[in-house]
């Protein structure tokens, strides 16, 4: 068998995902897709296949948004009058390009028929990120995934079927039995963990934010099916009842949770699992004039959650939570370039090294949970250590010092590296 390719990056501070300071005077070794070791600076460059000069730039692991919906890749109202799988396609491998060409080098995607899409970026007919997919999200009738016409019949009565089920976005399941059903059938599609929904949405039209959805029963057949398979449930939920639902019965991540109360955050902290909330996408600079929430029901819902926001942040960082950093981008693709903003307002409430060990190695943390159905086994991602996975970005200047440095993408990201293979390089 042929050796592996050598490379040498030079010339760079390292931010390795887990330290407060940049690393100085190293240089990195490659080989093939894995980081091979971290040595002194000012070796023999002739003992290598190739030679990457940093210009002085911050070398990092490649960013992770653990909270997206590739396949979300035009508003809800459009997906639901689509009949074309093929456009739905073509757009979304489209954003996965544009994805990794922001420096993200993984994503999870939480509800979404996205598993056709990893195939074929995983089987080089694609470019795009890594992608954790949790496939069709679970819901109850009537909850956040049931986005039907609210005058459409039932499937159990008329045959009547919506775009959202149809299209493999969301599953209608209804007590233990159905949940055991479901999270099989998403098990055997492979995804990478559950996805369900406790509690009301916002984009959703006519479930109250404030409802609790699914009931502690069919969580626990849930989270019990997860964990036989090796790997866990994440739960869509943004209020405080349905958050502790969702962790008494054994949930591993709260997706948004932004209306959280104290004693639940420290509850969240005490049985170890992780909050993935998000900023940018409640913030006044999102929503203003933003087509994926101008319903008056949609904003009403937006501003429910943009209330509770500062304290889920405050208290998540003041007991110690593990916070994940992921967006919830979807619906156009005005709002999948927003994707890096998360930096700007996510920095009220975190100071640069936090965020950047977030989106980092924290990330890499949550994705391991993924356990025995890990799409990428046998190497860490968000991390500069020997063999650890070579997805790594060259960035213009240090973001430790200056975050702001992470919304220009195009300009300050000379290097994108996933897997050992370069897909920009402008050095």
């Amino acid at each position: 068998m042929a050796s592996e390719k050598t490379l040498l990056i030079k010339n760079v501070g390292i931010f390795d995902g887990t330290s407060d300071a940049l690393i100085t005077g190293k240089d990195v070794v490659l080989k093939g897709n894995k980081i091979d070791s971290i040595i002194d600076a000012g070796s023999k460059e002739d003992a290598y296949d190739e030679v990457i000069d940093g210009g002085g730039g911050t070398l990092m692991p490649g960013l992770s948004d653990v909270h997206t919906h590739l396949a979300l890749c035009q508003p809800p109202p459009v997906l639901l009058n689509l009949r074309r799988w093929d456009y739905i396609g073509a757009v979304m491998t489209n954003e996965a390009e544009r994805y990794l060409m922001r420096g993200f080098t993984a994503v999870r995607d939480v509800g979404g028929p996205t598993l056709g899409l990893k195939q074929a970026i995983d089987d080089g007919f694609a470019t795009g990120p890594r992608i954790f997919s949790s496939g069709m999200g679970l819901a109850q009738t009537a909850g956040h995934g049931d986005m039907r016409n609210p005058n459409a019949y039932s499937k159990y009565f008329v045959g009547e079927h919506f775009r959202l089920t149809d299209l493999g976005y969301f599953v209608l399941a209804d007590g233990v039995a159905e949940v055991q059903k479901a999270c099989r059938e998403a098990l055997a599609s492979q995804v990478s963990q559950i996805k369900i929904c406790t509690g009301g949405g916002v984009t959703s039209l006519t479930d109250p934010l404030y409802s609790v959805q699914y009931t502690p029963e069919e969580v626990a057949a849930a989270v019990n099916e997860a964990t036989r398979y090796g790997t866990y449930v994440a739960a869509h939920v943004h209020t405080d009842e349905g958050i502790n639902v969702a962790l008494d019965s054994g949930v591993k991540t709260i997706e948004h949770g932004l209306l959280i109360q104290e004693d639940t955050v420290k509850k969240l902290v005490d049985k170890d699992a992780w909050i993935v909330p998000q900023s940018y996408i409640v913030s006044h600079e999102a929503n203003d004039g933003n087509p994926t929430f101008a319903d008056p029901i949609q904003m009403a819902k937006m501003l429910q959650a943009r209330d509770g926001s500062t304290n889920c942040f405050k208290w998540s960082k003041q007991y110690g939570a593990k916070v994940a950093w992921g967006t919830d981008m979807f619906g156009t693709r005005e709002a999948f370039d927003n994707t890096n903003l998360e930096f700007k307002t996510r920095a009220e409430y975190y100071s640069n090294v936090e965020q950047l060990k977030q989106v980092t190695s924290a990330n890499g943390e949550l994705l391991a949970l993924s356990n025995l159905k890990h799409p990428y086994p046998g190497a860490k991602l968000g991390v500069i250590e020997p063999e650890a996975y070579a997805d790594l970005l060259i960035v213009d200047g240090n973001p430790l010092d200056d975050i702001m440095l992470m919304l220009d993408y195009e300009n300050n990201f000379k290097l994108i590296m996933k897997d050992g293979v370069a897909y920009k390089n402008t050095l």
